[in-house]
Formats: C-alpha cells, sequence, structure tokens
C-alpha cells in the first residue's frame, strides 16, 4: 500500500504545509495532497518510500502545534470489515 492517511491535522493546515513536510524530510510522493479538515491523504511512490514517511513523520513532526500521525490509508471496506471483526472477538 502507498496510499497514507494525515491525522490529527490542524484545521488551518493546507497542502503547501504538507508538501513542506515531506520536502524537508526527503521524501518524494506521487500525487497531490487531498486534504479535509483534520486529515489528509497522499501516495508514495512506492513502499519503501510509504514505510519511512511512517518512521520518520508520525508523532515526530508538529505542524501548526499538533504531532501529526502518519499511517497506512485502510479502504473504508476493509476498515469496516475489521472494525466488525475486532467487535466479535473482543
Amino acid at each position: 500500500m502507498n496510499k497514507l492517511y494525515l491525522g490529527n491535522l490542524s484545521e488551518n493546515a493546507v497542502p503547501s504545509d504538507l508538501e513542506t513536510v515531506f520536502k524537508d524530510a526527503k521524501i518524494p510522493v506521487s500525487g497531490p495532497f487531498l486534504v479535509k479538515t483534520g486529515y489528509a491523504f497522499v501516495d508514495c511512490p512506492d513502499e519503501s518510500w510509504a514505510l519511512k514517511a511512517i518512521e520518520a513523520l508520525s508523532g515526530k513532526v508538529e505542524l501548526h502545534g499538533k504531532l501529526i500521525e502518519v499511517e497506512h490509508s485502510v479502504p473504508k471496506r476493509q476498515r469496516n470489515i475489521y472494525e466488525h471483526v475486532l467487535f466479535i472477538t473482543c
């Protein structure tokens, strides 16, 4: 999976802020940042870059006073199935 979810973003975060964060960390992206209120998505060129982004940025980089979270993006359908399985097994 090369798509990343960026969470815990300030409502003031804009794509150029995230471009700067990734550029400063020397992590390439392969598309634009899709920014919503409090979160965003971006594609990395391959799995190794996605893992490097998670390791280098998640919980370690502050943007607008908040530590950003970086993790693999999970499609909504898969996330719902996973949550259902957790509910049944817990």
